[in-house]
């Protein structure tokens, strides 16, 4: 029994020394941060007479012009909207001359030799009197 109240007791004395005080961490003094009071300016340009998107940049400093807007120095331009699909689509005429698709068309094919559809609207080569179109 006495070894058993010895083990007891040094189990006692380590846990209570483990539990001791705590020591408070040395305080140092926190570097001061460096604080900028600067504002940002943003500039946009809604591109017109160019058919794209309006852009915009934010930026200490920024300014914009006709076809672009620049921020600390980086430049973002204007973009035009890519060609319509149809803006060259036509058909050869078997007697002479052509027949095109209006510019911004977005859906063409040719239906006959001598006419095509342009937006769903048929569009047909001029053909003299009894002729006719193949297919």
């Amino acid at each position: 029994m006495r070894i058993g109240v010895q083990l007891l007791a040094a189990v006692a004395l380590l846990t209570l020394t483990a539990c001791g005080p705590q020591l408070e961490p040395e305080e140092t003094a926190a570097p001061e941060l460096a604080q900028s009071t600067a504002e940002l300016n943003t500039c946009s340009n809604n591109c017109t007479g160019y058919g794209g998107q309006a852009i915009s940049c934010t930026g200490n400093t920024c300014s914009a012009a006709s076809n672009y807007v620049v921020c600390d120095g980086v430049y973002t331009y204007c973009q035009q909207p890519p060609p319509s699909p149809c803006d060259d689509f036509y058909v050869n005429c078997p007697y002479g001359g052509t027949v095109r698709c209006p510019t911004g068309t977005q859906v063409c094919y040719e239906q006959t030799s001598c006419s095509i559809v342009c937006d769903g609207t048929v569009r047909r080569c001029w053909l003299p009197a009894g002729q006719q179109c193949t297919a």
